[in-house]
């Protein structure tokens, strides 16, 4: 059989990098064929940051954000292909998350910054970009999408399934064993709160391994405090971002810790703790409101499921819950490459005309054929037309 490739590319809310993932959909379901990623330059990733708050000038900095982006999806691209030792007319199409700085579903709108034209014309291949908007119209928050692919690739006829990633934001879908979804939103804040400090206090991107924070202890204060958070009040469907969970709710503790009032390693492993918490606070919400729900599977993916800390604290909580926690390579999926491999797979929902259903996750009111189609003049949609 021929074989019917696509490209999924994500760059998520930590603003770390971007990552690329090669699928084969000649099975009907997805066949990793190969990864890549790359990273944001320290001024490529300084511009993104900036951009998630408001400043003076947006527009200028938006469209030379949307370049640069652009560039390095096609670079990202066209060397993914060559490693696999592919051509460029294999691929049928690309498709883009871009770079989330606005995320306003109550306002109808969230805003991915990206341009899908340029990406297409330094690759060559139709590029899917926008996949967000179509669920908001149709009155969902446009967020998280991933349930939809969580379902297809991870449900399990014996156990119920919680994935949970743990990117800048974390968000969980609830499979049970049925292979229905009973839910899929954000939970809170995963690693956006302990970069964001790691920035700011050791002029580090991240704690690697968590070695700084496994230094610290819990502040049992704060995080009441951080619990409080009003977003955690709310019940689903719900999804956040930057806009809830940014430096406005660490101020306070960081102030003190630059005062040399408190531990900086004592704030990264209180945040540690709110992460987790945040998640498992919500678990025991679900499984109070869904009693059908048993015994089944935690599955980690995202930038945080490399995070001992955060494992070791899930297992732990876990054992009272009747979980088990995985990480998702466990299950068949690269933890770092989830997400990159679901954009390939809603791109080839794209160019089939095939709606997905998020009604169960976003709120919205009906399945949406997710993205926008930006063609290439030498892409596949080109082609097709031509008698």
């Amino acid at each position: 059989m021929p074989k019917e490739l696509y490209i999924g590319l994500m760059s998520g809310t930590s603003i770390d990098g971007l990552d690329a993932c090669l699928i084969d959909m000649q099975s009907g379901k997805p066949q990793v064929i190969a990864v890549d990623s790359c990273k944001w330059s320290d001024t490529e990733a300084k511009a993104l940051h900036e951009l998630c708050q408001s400043s003076n000038d947006e527009i200028e900095k938006e469209g030379k954000a949307c370049v640069f982006i652009a560039k390095k999806q096609a670079f990202l691209v066209n060397d993914l292909i060559s490693k696999a030792k592919l051509k460029n007319e294999d691929i049928i199409a690309v498709g883009t998350h871009g770079q989330t700085v606005r995320h306003r579903p109550k306002l109808n709108f969230s805003k991915q910054l990206d341009l899908g034209p340029l990406t297409a014309a330094l690759t060559g291949i139709d590029t899917v970009v926008n996949f967000r908007a179509a669920d908001l119209a149709a009155g969902g928050d446009g967020a998280p999408l991933t349930p939809a692919f969580h379902q297809m690739m991870l449900k399990n006829d014996h156990r119920d399934r919680y994935v949970l990633n743990l990117g800048g934001i974390s968000n969980l879908t609830v499979i049970e064993k049925s292979g229905k979804v009973l839910a899929g939103f954000d939970c809170g804040p995963a690693n956006t709160l302990l970069d964001l400090c790691c920035r700011e206090l050791f002029n580090k991107p991240y704690d690697e391994d968590a070695k700084i924070a496994s230094q610290g202890k819990i502040r049992q204060d704060w995080l009441c405090e951080l619990l409080d958070h009003p977003y955690l009040k709310r019940d689903f469907p719900k999804s956040s971002g930057r806009e809830d969970f940014n430096e406005k709710t660490v101020k306070k503790y960081l102030n003190l810790v630059k005062n040399k009032e408190a531990s900086g390693a004592d704030l990264l492993a209180t945040l540690c703790e709110f992460s987790v918490r945040a998640v498992i606070d919500e678990i025991i919400k679900i499984k109070q409101r869904f009693t059908s729900l048993d015994k089944g599977d935690l599955i980690l993916c995202g930038g945080g499921a490399y995070n001992p800390l955060i494992k070791q604290r899930f297992e732990e909580y876990c054992l009272k819950l009747d979980l088990k926690v995985l990480r998702s390579d466990e299950v068949g999926i690269h933890p770092s490459y989830m997400e990159a491999e679901a954009f390939a797979w809603f791109t080839y929902m794209c160019i089939n005309g095939k709606p997905i259903d998020l009604t169960h996750s976003t709120g919205a009111k009906y399945p949406t054929i997710l993205g926008c189609i930006c063609p290439a003049s030498t892409g596949r949609f080109v082609k097709s037309r031509i008698k």
